[in-house]
């Protein structure tokens, strides 16, 4: 059943037009506020896990999250991103998997290079953004369609939705503040973040981020900081999630 819907959700009639509009209205009102609520649910138990798996790794508590966590002293209502350097991630994500995780989503550039990971966790959707270093710093990715978005495709193969094309981009931003972490604590739980936590906000979201900005586009701010967009990028979502990175590409290499 799960297959046959998300074929009928990938149909182009779905995602263009005045339907694509009635339908991202109807996950807003309806399907989120509900996904919220079970993050809200689990979201202790989670950063524990995570920082239990990644006691040895350089990650921190990334984006909305920690934004949430500064500005307003609450999580409530964000879901969950965690930023980790590559080859620690590499090393523990096995371990994700022991302890409960399942690989929900995975974005490949247009290099075809992993970037970023949407793993799920008692129905929670917790996003991995993986961070490499160039020569200055830190730089990671996030896959959005782009704005007004025309050139995609979503088609099913097997257990698993590709979602591919030119306006399928990964979003490359500078992440300068990722070099210095220090200890944080949320309801009882420790967690790790940017060291100058206010840089970083900056850097993620510019001078706006002191209030909520309904202006504020990821793909177009800030300005200091705007990342640079790579065209062609694809996201794989998995309908059943995976328990083995050993099977991400194999419905589409199998096809």
């Amino acid at each position: 059943m799960g297959k046959l819907i998300t074929k009928i959700k990938s149909s182009k009639l779905l995602n263009s037009g005045a339907i694509k509009k009635v339908k991202d209205k109807i996950y807003f009102k309806y399907i989120n506020p509900r996904e919220e609520k079970r993050t809200d649910k689990y979201r202790e138990e989670i950063i524990k896990k995570f920082g239990e798996i990644c006691k040895d790794c350089h990650w921190i508590l990334f984006a909305g999250s920690i934004l949430r966590y500064h500005r307003d002293n609450t999580m409530d209502g964000q879901d969950l991103d965690f930023l980790i350097e590559r080859k620690d991630f590499d090393k523990v994500k096995n371990q994700f998997l022991k302890e409960g995780f399942k690989i929900h989503q995975a974005f490949v550039n247009n290099k075809k290079v992993l970037t970023e990971y949407r793993l799920d966790y008692k129905g929670v959707e917790v996003d991995v953004f993986l961070a490499d270093k160039d020569k200055k710093c830190y730089v990671a990715s996030s896959t959005m369609e782009k704005i007004n978005a025309k050139d995609f495709t979503k088609k099913v193969i097997g257990n698993t939705q590709v979602i591919s094309g030119k306006d399928i981009v990964s979003y490359v931003r500078k992440q300068p503040f990722f070099d210095e972490v220090a200890d944080y604590e949320f309801k009882g739980v420790k967690f790790k973040g940017p060291k100058d936590i206010e840089k970083a906000i900056y850097d993620l979201y510019g001078e706006t981020w002191t209030f909520y900005d309904p202006t504020y586009d990821p793909r177009t701010c800030p300005k200091h900081n705007l990342p640079v967009a790579n065209p062609n990028a694809t996201s794989y979502v998995y309908i059943k999630p995976l328990t083995s990175f050993d099977d991400l590409f194999k419905d589409v290499e199998n096809s």
